[in-house]
């Protein structure tokens, strides 16, 4: 079959590529949101300093620096397409005075979704070059291997058996997080998805762990906490203490500070034990858990 021993070698060469890639291609796409490696670097709406935050090109940059998970906000369009941004009216980030709950997903398409993105100059370098809102269904379709960590803006409960069919249909239960600040509504989205989304605290789940959470009887409902890493109260309550932390993973629950952007802050936070720290500097991130021997 094989005239010469370097022919034979060559092809024994691709073929080992060829069986590598796939056994790495195949451990992503089942890795788990929780799946290591740790800590994590989750990226608040992206590369979000360097690009308009909440799009496909945000997201693309922060993997390339390094981010092991992509951070983004949702609202529900008037048309009911799960829609990917941070405030309900459009006025901060398309200089639109509307809001999105009553614009249909063709109407926001057309918005520039960099319009009101500066540089640290106060330039407007990126406003018409084609920077658009995504679905959350484009999102999941583009990053289907990656791990993301999504945040339901919008309050209503209506729409919530959508979202949850829409992260079956691609396949990404076990790679997204869920979270919200209203728990009536993060309630709702765990008895849909019948715990089998993973989700994070809501505030009213951070009162009830700290008052019920050593008690024997109490069932913890949630999969991590994310808190403001600068709050008066997250500190008063002992929730960045070494110890608190220690005990909350010895319980199989995560623990994630945001936002932190300053060098210092976020070694801090991984130093005191922090499962993840959100930030919207990846890259400054990485190279410091580089330095830090965790990448």
């Amino acid at each position: 079959m094989f005239n010469n021993s370097a022919v034979f070698f060559r092809y024994l060469l691709i073929i080992n590529i060829i069986f590598t890639s796939l056994i790495i291609g195949s451990d992503k796409k089942n890795q788990s949101y929780f799946d290591c490696p740790c800590p994590h670097i989750i990226a608040h709406q992206g590369a979000s300093l360097e690009l308009p935050p909440n799009t496909i090109e945000a997201f693309q940059l922060a993997l390339d620096y390094g981010a092991d998970i992509i951070e983004l906000d949702i609202w529900r369009s008037m048309d009911g397409v799960w829609v990917v941004i941070h405030d309900g009216n459009l006025l901060r980030i398309a200089g639109i005075n509307k809001h999105i709950t009553q614009m249909s997903f063709e109407e926001i398409q057309s918005l520039d979704a960099a319009y009101n993105f500066s540089d640290s100059s106060g330039n407007y370098l990126y406003r018409n070059k084609g920077y658009r809102i995504p679905s959350l269904e484009e999102v999941l379709k583009k990053f289907n291997s990656e791990k993301i960590n999504i945040e339901l803006k919008d309050h209503r409960k209506f729409g919530l058996s959508d979202l949850v069919e829409l992260v079956k249909k691609y396949d990404m239960e076990q790679k997204t997080l869920f979270i919200s600040s209203d728990y009536s509504v993060i309630k709702e989205f765990r008895k849909i998805s019948k715990n089998k989304i993973a989700t994070g605290a809501s505030k009213s789940d951070i009162k009830r762990m700290i008052y019920f959470g050593n008690l024997p009887w109490y069932k913890i409902p949630f999969d991590a906490f994310q808190m403001p890493f600068y709050s008066k109260k997250v500190k008063r309550y002992g929730l960045k203490n070494p110890k608190w932390i220690e005990n909350m993973r010895s319980k199989g629950l995560e623990v994630h500070y945001w936002t932190i952007d300053n060098y210092k802050d976020i070694k801090k936070a991984f130093s005191i034990g922090a499962s993840g720290v959100i930030t919207n500097r990846p890259k400054l991130a990485y190279n410091l858990l580089v330095k830090m021997g965790k990448r």
